[in-house]
């Protein structure tokens, strides 16, 4: 049989009853008087009544710290004990208020770093997946979510439902996952190039998949691009310095020459060199394209101005907004962009030129209909010096895209019906006016 578990007032209440029995029954044994008998029993029973006030109030003060702790357990850290009714354990309600103290300093911190760590998964450029030992996907960011479903949540689903898609992906991540290495993988959009590492752990004695995916398009782009604008300055340096001696002499002899024959030779020697020297500095161009000098755009002289070289329509209205960009280098870019179109045999009453604006971007989108790129090419479109055209250059997208991105913008090239949708979207800058600019 189990005992009930007595509190500590009964234990000390029991306790002194045992002990006023035996001492009233000790001295009833050794001095059998009346009087001592009952002076005893009196001073029992004062000191039991003194006793029993003590021991009422313990069991208050001990009732409010078992309150107070059981508030420390629901984690509700902003409490205190009623201190109107502590005394002597004042002390333990004194190291119990410092240790909710700093239980509520570590709270509040690590609430903090949560909500910092949340932002930066939320808003971070890296798709970034967690699935358990089944493969189940526990946690996704915007970004793995856009990459991977078109923006569409998919915890609680198997990772490979996921991929279902993207078989390539999913035939991949066992291997990365085996071999704990890292790599590049080609996902998404055409020629999009991410850097792909997975590793394993234990959370709670379970293991769970880690797979972060970082975009490295555009930094390898970049790197790229840098390396062939250093390679055309310098050859462009050394083929400048042949061709205007080579120019000049072929010049000269044509008025030395006394056959015909001869200054028909030193005049197409004198046209080819015109002909490469121009050829040329469409790569210089290309390979020292300065910096943006950020200005208010003034957009009906831009449409004027466009219109003066190609034909097409301007589909809705011009932008209300005040937009701060390099009006030279947004000019070289629309001009290519209708001359490509142009040149791919677009009619000029198809080729549409339309301006959306949104709070942090301006999206500008070229139509056609001249019969857009095959799949194969288009992956390859924006590479330096890939061109289909017989006499073309190769510059084109590339310098398009180059001021784009110089603006901190994206440039995308999509197949639609019968031609090619080119889409830039160009951030808001930001420019202090000449007044503000005074003020300060």
């Amino acid at each position: 049989m189990v005992l009930p578990r007595l509190s500590l007032s009964q234990k000390i209440g029991g306790s002194f009853v045992f002990f006023a029995a035996a001492l009233l029954a000790l001295i009833s044994w050794l001095a059998p008087e009346p009087l001592l008998l009952a002076t005893t029993a009196v001073l029992l029973l004062l000191f039991a009544l003194l006793l029993l006030r003590s021991l009422k109030s313990l069991a208050l003060e001990l009732s409010a710290l078992n309150l107070y702790a059981a508030n420390l357990q629901d984690q509700a850290y902003q409490c205190s004990a009623n201190k109107a009714v502590l005394s002597e354990l004042m002390p333990l309600a004194v190291t119990l208020d410092t240790m909710a103290a700093e239980l509520r300093r570590q709270r509040a911190g690590l609430y903090q770093r949560e909500l910092l760590l949340d932002t930066v998964l939320q808003s971070s450029p890296s798709a970034i997946l967690l699935t358990d030992e089944q493969g189940r996907v526990l946690l996704s960011n915007p970004a793995a979510r856009q990459l991977l479903s078109q923006g569409r949540r998919f915890e609680g689903l198997l990772l490979s439902e996921v991929l279902q898609h993207l078989p390539q992906l999913a035939a991949a991540l066992p291997a990365f996952l085996a071999s704990q290495q890292q790599g590049l993988i080609h996902l998404g959009e055409p020629a999009a190039i991410w850097h792909l590492s997975a590793s394993q752990f234990l959370l709670n004695q379970r293991r769970h998949q880690l797979y972060i995916f970082k975009p490295m398009t555009q930094e390898i782009q970049r790197e790229e691009l840098s390396a062939w604008k250093k390679l055309l300055r310098v050859i462009g340096h050394e083929l400048n310095n042949s061709l205007a001696p080579l120019s000049s002499l072929a010049y000269s002899a044509q008025q030395l020459a006394p056959e015909p024959e001869l200054v028909q030779i030193l005049q197409t020697i004198s046209e080819r060199c015109h002909h490469l020297n121009q050829f040329l500095q469409a790569y210089i161009q290309f390979a020292k394209l300065p910096p943006p000098s950020l200005a208010e755009v003034n957009w009906p002289r831009l449409i004027n101005q466009l219109h003066d070289h190609y034909e097409f329509e301007l589909v809705g209205e011009l932008p209300a907004g005040r937009w701060w960009l390099d009006q030279s280098q947004l000019m070289q870019l629309l001009l290519n962009l209708l001359k490509n179109a142009h040149e791919a045999g677009a009619d000029a009453t198809k080729i549409e030129l339309e301006f959306s604006e949104q709070p942090q971007f301006l999206q500008i989108s070229l139509r056609d209909n001249g019969g857009g790129i095959s799949p194969a090419l288009l992956e390859h479109a924006l590479l330096p010096f890939f061109t289909t055209k017989q006499q073309g250059s190769g510059i084109g997208l590339t310098l398009c895209r180059d001021i784009v991105e110089a603006h901190g913008g994206q440039l995308l090239l999509k197949n639609m019906n019968a031609g090619l949708l080119v889409q830039i979207q160009l951030p808001r800058h930001k420019v202090a006016s000449a007044a503000e600019t005074q003020a300060f």
